[in-house]
C-alpha cells in the first residue's frame, strides 16, 4: 500500500467520510474536504501513529520554507518555482498568500511530506 493510499484511509474517519473514493489525491484538505483546525490535530496524530513520523503544521502550511523567499506574506516567483519543483506540480504561483497555500494543500502533497520524512529516517 502506498503512503498516499494509506493516508486516504486514515483521513476518512477524521473527516467523517464513508468511502476512500471520496478522498482523491488532488483534493485540498481544507477547501475540498472541509478539514478544520481540530481535524489537523487528529490528522497529525494519525500520521505519527501510523507512519512513525512527526509532521508539523508549518510543513502543511508551507511556512517552513522560510520568510526569506516570501515578501509581504505572499509567494515570490522564486519560492513558487521551488514549491512547484518540490511537489512536482505547477499550481504554486507568485502572489499566493500563506492562507491560500494552507487552504489548497492537497492529500497528494501531504503524502509527499510524509514520504520525505520517512526517507529521512
Amino acid at each position: 500500500m502506498t503512503v498516499e493510499s494509506k493516508l486516504r484511509e486514515l483521513l476518512m474517519p477524521v473527516l467523517g467520510l464513508t468511502s476512500v473514493d471520496e478522498i482523491q489525491p488532488d483534493h485540498a484538505l481544507v477547501n475540498d474536504l472541509g478539514a478544520e483546525s481540530i481535524d489537523f490535530v487528529e490528522i497529525l496524530y494519525a500520521i505519527e501513529t501510523n507512519f512513525g513520523v512527526k509532521i508539523s503544521v508549518q510543513e502543511i502550511s508551507m511556512t517552513d520554507y522560510g520568510a526569506q523567499a516570501a515578501e509581504d506574506g505572499v509567494l515570490t516567483a522564486e519560492l513558487a518555482k521551488q514549491l512547484n519543483a518540490d511537489f512536482n506540480t505547477d499550481r504554486f504561483q507568485p502572489g499566493q498568500t500563506a492562507r491560500e497555500l494552507f487552504e489548497t494543500f492537497t492529500v497528494r502533497e501531504l503524502g509527499i511530506v510524509i514520504q520525505r520524512k520517512m526517507n529521512e529516517h
